[in-house]
């Protein structure tokens, strides 16, 4: 390799690497700000919100690696455009292939690492979220719990307050319970309450003891108002169901190369996505950086974004379609990336010639 051609290499992993730092930083915002309103409802304790953070930055990666090596190589480029480096390339008699073997040395390399995230990093991330999120779950309720203070779980259909937690954690006093389940409220009040786990199932229960239960309809004023008193009560508490999506989610690549369902063969199909993406971005970002004497240096970011958002949007139109059509067989996401390949191919032939 030439030393010109490595010097492309450092630069552009470079730029890639800052733009990919920039971009994650706003997506792990946004997943940040889901998980503090997820705490905040009590679906999950605040001490395993940095945890779950962590355990989401494969699928961040995933989502902007593609966007953040365009960039990086688009602003490498554009350098190169603005300080006439690439004129001095041309004249030389430098060839387009010689541009553009680090070019696809880079796209291979970024492609190569996201096709290990998302088919063996990402799917155990996955795993041992849902090992957390149930674990979360089982114990939210104590977890979440301030003495003198209202907290709500169960999506915001539960109040609960406690006038005080033992040192260990199960055991609570005063405690003051509010749900609501459609046009039913129930109100539970108990002197004691303590959280213990099943042996049988590993079930969760809340055992309230000397207290008092009030069931009453919506409004309370207009409705039968039932009220008993207990002198104790076994509350089973909720545990989070692990849904397909999640099943699928936790398979490795090589586990879905044979799909057994529509399902497998989407999640299959979006595994993929993020490698391929990044491959033909990346080479894209040559031919788009391109451009005429005294045009702008930022121009081509702009045409490179419209595309990687019409590009992301086909994908994501194509996953829709084969989950509605839930077939076995099809082109799947293929064509989408075939699209964007025939152009790379016309626009790599056309600077070509004219290189």
């Amino acid at each position: 390799m030439l030393i010109l051609q490595r010097y492309i290499l450092r630069q552009g992993l470079a730029a890639s690497f800052l733009s990919l730092l920039v971009f994650l930083g706003v997506t792990v915002a946004l997943f940040l700000a889901e998980l503090v309103g997820d705490a905040a409802q009590g679906q999950l304790p605040g001490s395993s919100v940095m945890l779950l953070l962590g355990l989401r930055m494969p699928e961040a990666i995933m989502l902007v690696g593609p966007l953040a090596l365009l960039t990086g190589l688009l602003l490498t480029f554009g350098r190169l455009q603005e300080d006439s480096e690439t004129v001095i390339f041309r004249c030389s008699g430098l060839r387009f292939r010689r541009m553009l073997w680090p070019v696809l040395v880079l796209a291979g390399m970024w492609g190569g690492g996201l096709l290990l995230i998302s088919g063996w990093l990402a799917p155990m991330a996955v795993e041992r979220t849902g090992q957390l999120m149930e674990d979360a779950a089982r114990h939210a309720m104590v977890a979440g719990l301030r003495p003198g203070q209202f907290g709500r779980m169960d999506g915001g259909r539960t109040t609960i307050y406690v006038g005080g937690v033992e040192r260990d954690g199960e055991r609570l006093r005063d405690v003051f319970i509010q749900h609501m389940d459609g046009d039913v409220g129930e109100v539970l009040t108990a002197r004691e309450g303590r959280v213990w786990t099943s042996p049988e199932d590993g079930a969760r229960y809340l055992t309230l003891t000397d207290g008092r239960q009030v069931q009453h309809g919506l409004p309370p004023a207009m409705s039968e108002v039932r009220e008993v008193s207990f002198s104790r009560n076994d509350l089973r508490l909720p545990v989070p169901e692990t849904t397909v999506s999640e099943t699928e989610a936790s398979l490795l690549l090589s586990q879905l190369w044979r799909p057994d369902s529509p399902d497998e063969r989407r999640e299959w199909h979006w595994r993929l996505a993020a490698p391929a993406a990044a491959l033909l971005l990346g080479m894209l970002a040559l031919p788009l950086s391109s451009r005429l004497p005294r045009q702008g240096r930022f121009g081509s970011i702009v045409i490179a974004l419209v595309l990687y958002l019409l590009y992301s949007n086909a994908i994501h139109a194509g996953l829709i379609v084969m989950e509605q059509q839930g077939a076995m067989r099809g082109p799947g996401l293929w064509p989408v990336h075939g699209a964007l390949g025939l152009l790379l191919a016309m626009l790599c032939w056309r600077q070509w010639r004219s290189w």
